[in-house]
């Protein structure tokens, strides 16, 4: 089953031009089986005293795709993409969470990349840095995350043997998503999953049993 594990929606990401369930049917329609929905969670959304507000919706709108997603044979998972400013500005992808690990969370985005991995591994959840060349951005401490990601935005794509070298000398995982934000964006990249892959729980086990493989320009990249 191909997965896309980086994507947003207009309900929660202000960068979004697509609705959750709109996402949905595009993606079933282009031959994925699922999606982990990634809304962000970013410092100019939202004051700190209104995490749990925040976290409240941002749940139920992963509940509600779930929902229309379950009618038409389509998986929606929960993740989260938190963007934090210690040590440096960077966005961090999140697979494994709970709705109750989020719903109880600190607020995320005050994090620094040492409290944010820890408070993953705590949940038993994976912290991924998500495109670490976009723009000035670099890749962090790789002691404090998991792996890291092959963007398939076409400029993020041309560094794809950079984040595979990193990856590399240091030991992390590896994913690839699209980086959904609205109906033009129609690169077929993603994950390759087994199909019983249900849950960002799921998907984490998965990575971490190596039995996620790279999905990028319509084939499996072999690493």
């Amino acid at each position: 089953m191909l997965i896309d594990p980086h994507t947003h929606s207009n309900e929660i990401s202000l960068c979004s031009r697509i609705s959750l369930n709109d996402i949905v049917d595009v993606k079933k329609q282009a031959g994925y089986g699922g999606i982990v929905i990634t809304n962000h969670c970013q410092p100019w959304y939202y004051v700190q005293n209104e995490h749990a507000e925040f976290m409240k919706k941002f749940v139920n709108v992963y509940k509600d795709g779930k929902k229309y997603a379950d009618t038409v044979g389509f998986k929606v998972m929960l993740g989260i993409e938190v963007s934090i400013n210690e040590p440096l500005y960077t966005d961090w992808l999140i697979y494994g969470l709970s709705e109750k690990d989020l719903l109880s969370s600190p607020c995320l985005y005050m994090l620094n990349q040492k409290e944010l991995f820890e408070f993953c591994e705590s949940c038993g959840a994976i912290l991924v840095q998500a495109h670490p060349f976009r723009g000035e951005m670099r890749p962090l401490d790789p002691e404090y995350m998991r792996g890291v990601e092959v963007n398939c935005q076409p400029n993020d794509l041309k560094r794809k043997d950079d984040v595979i070298a990193f990856a590399k000398q240091n030991g992390l995982l590896l994913t690839s998503g699209v980086d959904y934000h609205g109906r033009e964006m129609t690169m077929f990249c993603g994950m390759e999953v087994p199909d019983d892959t249900e849950t960002s729980a799921d998907f984490a086990k998965c990575l971490k049993e190596g039995k996620a493989k790279l999905f990028i320009d319509g084939k499996v990249l072999e690493i």
